[in-house]
């Protein structure tokens, strides 16, 4: 950013009563005007002794824990830098020169306020960071890095994405649909003859890519809000299969994916309510993967990641029958999962030397036909107050959870992960947490966007 561009920045924010200072004084952090700032080592999650680290991986060995890999607590802090300990692995390799994203740091954005809910005040990105358990975050303006931090890991570490991941499998059947090798109006069972018979013969490939199949079995929009920690809940039921993995089967049912899916019951017209809920993105990858004939991973090195210059290999993590997560199992650097993010944006173009997702892919995520669905379900009211100013008109779109009036899209994971995108501005937002996802980085995410466009 200019010179001119960071005085213009100080003047709105101080317009706005926004304190503005050279150097940040609320935490106890020396700011890098040169590149990133990185974390103190004795703040990173990983300087925990051998004896600590065996203990956390005795932790989640046991049965009974392994569900709890799902949620903040201190033994995720590491584990969640750490996943390759915990499950097995696919690789996403890289290709090619890594793509150069040159340093240009907008102190200021330190300075940048939003309205966070819990403590009912503004606080600052720097108060997010001395309060908040917040990992690290970037922003990349014009395919330049003018914000890099980190708190508790380090650049090269690879941080789980949860649910961001779900956007990549989206993604991928939007390239085959442009294709025309899937047609969303189809159902479900069309793609995947293992349902057949049941009622996902009557749900389409785009209420599932919406999160808005109409079933039962949703994750936060069951009348007893326990789906993740029950056993007899049919989301909990789907997590014990070997196919996922990420529950125990501790009722000894044994059951297949496919026999989970066959019991769920329609409880309203598809395209109704926002109902958020993994079992479609799973869906939606075994259609990615019938489809095209390869494993997720693979298609996603081959057509997105190893065409954007990114620095590491990623990896998903996959389930004990060998099923590639899709729906929570990616891990990658800050840096990279920023990368990807920049191919929804014209700086996509420039690292990728090519159109990686093409207008006709966007244009769909920003298609606001079914926009009335979105603020009645948990994560839809959710959403709505955290992005306050767009209330009333924002959408969810082929797995992202948010698309806003202006066409920005944003993806939030388990504990906090999250990525926001805003093509109109060339502007990408990425960042780790080990938190509750309530600490609002999405808020902060839109108002840094917001102060420096």
């Amino acid at each position: 950013m200019t010179k001119f561009k960071k005085s213009k920045l100080s003047m709105i924010l101080a317009l706005s009563g926004v304190l503005t200072l050279s150097v940040p004084t609320f935490a106890d952090t020396i700011i890098n005007p040169n590149g990133p700032t990185l974390a103190k080592q004795s703040e990173l999650s990983t300087a925990i002794s051998v004896d600590e680290i065996n203990d956390i991986s005795r932790f989640f060995n046991k049965p009974e824990n392994k569900v709890k890999i799902q949620f903040p607590s201190a033994e995720t802090e590491f584990a969640w830098v750490n996943m390759s300990k915990f499950y097995p692995t696919v690789q996403v390799p890289r290709s090619g020169q890594v793509s150069v994203l040159p340093y240009d740091i907008n102190e200021d954005i330190n300075n940048v306020k939003y309205m966070n809910y819990r403590s009912e005040e503004e606080i600052s990105v720097d108060e997010h960071f001395a309060t908040k358990p917040i990992d690290a975050m970037i922003v990349v303006k014009n395919g330049k890095v003018v914000f890099e931090r980190y708190k508790t890991m380090r650049p090269q570490d690879k941080h789980l994405w949860m649910s961001v991941s779900k956007v990549t499998g989206a993604t991928l059947l939007a390239m085959l649909e442009q294709e025309g090798k899937v047609d969303v109006q189809k159902p479900v069972s069309h793609y995947l003859p293992e349902l057949k018979g049941s009622v996902w013969d009557t749900v389409k490939v785009e209420e599932s890519l919406d999160m808005a199949s109409g079933l039962n079995g949703t994750e936060h929009d069951e009348p007893t809000p326990d789906s993740r920690t029950n056993p007899d809940q049919i989301w909990f039921r789907w997590a014990a299969t070997d196919a996922v993995g990420m529950a125990p089967d501790v009722r000894g049912r044994g059951e297949d994916w496919n026999t989970v899916l066959k019991s769920m019951e329609r409880r309203k017209p598809g395209h109704e309510r926002f109902e958020y809920n993994s079992i479609n993105t799973f869906v939606v990858n075994r259609i990615v993967e019938h489809v095209s004939g390869k494993p997720l991973s693979e298609l996603f090195a081959e057509r997105i990641w190893s065409k954007l210059g990114m620095e590491h290999d990623a990896y998903y993590i996959v389930s004990p029958s060998g099923n590639t997560l899709g729906f929570m199992g990616v891990n990658s650097t800050l840096r990279d999962m920023a990368r990807f993010g920049m191919a929804y944006t014209p700086s996509g173009n420039e690292i990728a030397g090519e159109k990686v997702i093409s207008d006709e892919i966007l244009s769909k995520i920003h298609d606001r036909e079914y926009i009335a669905q979105y603020p009645d379900g948990y994560l839809g009211k959710k959403l709505t107050k955290n992005f306050a100013d767009d209330a009333g008109k924002i959408s969810n779109r082929y797995q992202w959870d948010a698309v806003t009036s202006e066409g920005d899209m944003y993806k939030a994971g388990v504990g906090g992960q999250g990525i926001y995108v805003s093509p109109s501005t060339n502007t990408v937002v990425a960042w780790f947490a080990t938190g509750d996802g309530g600490d609002q980085e999405e808020s902060m995410a839109r108002a840094i966007v917001k102060a420096i466009n």
